[in-house]
């Protein structure tokens, strides 16, 4: 094991080629049950859809820098039957306990900057890092569905963090394939009530939720090793050979 984890570590050192790349994907995601005036708690885990688009840039030494946005449905169920609510349009007798879901939000979008570490493999890599960002709830808390007992209201906002590891591998020169799963920690407040607390007071939670996406990956510019310190400034290129350097 301390071998297997001296030759990563050498890989992550060595120095691989520049490149600048955009990514984009789709998959699953669960996420865990909603904390602080969140009355309405799903004790049974969905899979619910998610998306991914992230623009990277790998420097020499193996380091992601850049932007990654994910978005997923908050939403689970609940085995419990809550006391319903007036949401200003319609009158909701009652929250789960009838196998429909609990929809926290439809729409969350959280776009984080991130910093991986590559670690280079041939023709593919695998990839671990942080993230932080800002998180956007949006939900029609009007409009239900008929497999949904509850939609939280629309306008929640605030941060993000986790975490995120994943593998890609070159399809061609330009396109790859990746796999990603990612870890966020969302802290959501709103400008509209907790259900079911009085005296009334603003909705506000925590809630984490994972991601697994799978997509697409193309290489919009890249610079082999190669071709370091040869960089033409009269043809801006970069050039194989160093004699072409000026």
């Amino acid at each position: 094991m301390k071998k297997m984890l001296f030759v990563l570590l050498l890989l992550g050192i060595k120095a691989e080629a520049q490149e600048l790349e955009i990514g984009v994907g789709g998959g699953f995601s669960i996420n865990t049950t909603p904390s602080d005036n969140m009355v309405y708690k799903g004790d049974q885990s969905l899979m619910n859809y998610a998306t991914n688009l992230k623009v990277l840039y790998t420097t020499k030494n193996n380091w992601q820098l850049g932007l990654e946005g994910h978005m997923v449905e908050l939403a689970s169920k609940s085995s419990k039957k809550y006391d319903g609510f007036y949401n200003g349009h319609l009158l909701i007798d009652s929250v789960g306990g009838d196998d429909k879901k609990l929809v926290y939000a439809k729409n969350t979008v959280m776009v984080c900057g991130v910093a991986n570490k590559r670690f280079d493999f041939g023709g593919s890599h695998a990839f671990v890092g942080v993230a932080i960002g800002y998180v956007s709830a949006r939900n029609n808390s009007h409009k239900y569905n008929a497999n949904e007992t509850y939609k939280g209201p629309d306008g929640g906002k605030g941060i993000c963090y986790g975490l995120q590891v994943g593998y890609s591998a070159n399809i061609t020169e330009k396109v790859g394939i990746f796999a990603e799963v990612a870890w966020r920690s969302l802290s959501l407040s709103y400008e509209a009530d907790a259900p079911q607390v009085f005296p009334y007071e603003d909705l506000k939670y925590s809630i984490m939720t994972f991601p697994v996406t799978f997509g697409i990956r193309y290489s919009l510019f890249k610079v082999p090793v190669s071709a370091y310190g040869t960089y033409n400034r009269d043809t801006r290129k970069y050039y194989e050979n160093k004699k072409y350097n000026k």
